[in-house]
């Protein structure tokens, strides 16, 4: 035997050397396959990106795209597993590793599969299902369609994953009887927290209120400057804010001052009785004249209804819009109306005119007669 026929008899020697129950030869080829299947993905990536999306831009619907979008990313990780799966199966593994390496691999598909769903609904949501949520009100833009969302893909996930593990030989059965006692128990531990959220659920869906909105609720008054899932938050009229959680909405009396057309004010005047008729039909016309000229004030009445211990009273009651008109850019829009100092100024004009009429407020006081003996 020559020097030649031994170096080869050497090499296929090494290749059929066994390393943890395989040859070289099988280790290499198990490389391969990984490095190939790695190498496959990256290119479908780059064509999918370079001449796949390029072709669906290109078409009049926004489907193709969304679906080539959510598609890129799932297959080339199929690819990938695949490969995987090829070059573990070209190896020589222990039986109680080759079930298990089985069982990964069938998780790992459906979640795959899972992954391409989710991602596919969760793009449609975004770009069909809410502009038409944002054309309907912004605020169940910016309020509900999160909650939604996410209440979507947890459901998605949620199932892929309980398919995935049964496909996987898990016994869900057992896992979700154990899930569902310890659901039972958390729920029972969190029962405020289960209430606020339903709370929240019910804010957004009635609309009692929305952000910017001015309500009275259990007593307390003010501006809900934000609302969220446990609980919402409100600037009173002192400048100072209180946090409500969302349970209150359920079981309480709610005023939601902005949607009445206007705020009523009510006035109770008191005049010294030494006023005679004449003038009190005056102060009523001079109170009506008041209102009629203030461009926020509408539907004055006035009444004189009391005879007083010390004064004639009049009642004066007007309406002050909640909101105005004012041109910005070229532009028509609406504005709140500071009711407080629309007031004031209401009752500024009324001293003044008043005072120049010589109609006298009237105070407490009294008048004691003797008799001389």
């Amino acid at each position: 035997m020559n020097d030649e026929d031994e170096n080869e008899n050497e090499d296929v020697n090494i290749l059929e050397t066994t390393i943890y129950g395989n040859t070289i030869t099988q280790w290499v080829l198990a490389i391969l396959y990984f490095a190939g299947a790695i190498t496959l993905a990256k290119g479908v990536y780059w064509f999918i990106r370079k001449f796949v999306k390029k072709a669906a831009k290109k078409t009049t619907t926004k489907l193709d795209d969304i679906i080539v979008d959510m598609f890129e990313e799932p297959f080339v990780f199929a690819i990938a597993l695949f490969g995987s799966y090829v070059a573990v199966k070209n190896l020589t593994l222990p039986e109680v590793l080759t079930g298990c390496t089985s069982k990964i691999y069938t998780f790992l598909v459906i979640i795959n599969i899972t992954w391409f769903i989710a991602r596919t609904i969760l793009s449609l949501m975004d770009n069909y299902l809410r502009p038409k949520m944002q054309q309907s009100s912004k605020e169940m833009e910016n309020q509900v369609f999160p909650i939604i969302r996410k209440l979507a893909a947890s459901f998605i996930w949620g199932v892929g994953v309980v398919m995935a593990l049964n496909n996987a030989g898990y016994d869900i059965t057992a896992m979700i009887a154990g899930l569902g006692i310890g659901g039972l128990a958390l729920a029972m531990a969190a029962q405020d927290s289960v209430s606020n959220f339903f709370g929240g659920f019910t804010i957004f869906t009635d609309h009692p209120f929305k952000a910017g909105d001015r309500i009275n609720i259990n007593g307390y008054a003010g501006t809900v400057c934000e609302i969220g899932m446990r609980s919402f938050r409100l600037k009173t009229y002192d400048k100072t804010e209180i946090v409500i959680p969302n349970s209150q909405v359920t079981n309480s009396i709610i005023e939601n001052i902005s949607r009445a057309p206007a705020k009523k004010i009510i006035l109770e005047l008191g005049l010294t009785y030494d006023t005679p008729v004449e003038k009190m039909k005056e102060a009523q016309e001079i109170l009506k004249e008041i209102a009629n000229a203030n461009k926020y004030v509408k539907g004055p009445e006035t009444y004189f209804l009391s005879f007083g211990d010390f004064s004639l009273g009049i009642r004066f009651i007007y309406y002050i819009n909640h909101k105005r008109k004012v041109e910005e850019n070229g532009k028509i829009k609406e504005i709140d109306v500071d009711k407080l100092q629309v007031q004031n100024d209401m009752n500024m004009e009324i001293l003044r005119r008043f005072n120049e009429a010589g109609l006298n407020f009237a105070f407490p006081s009294q008048t004691v007669y003797t008799v001389n003996s």
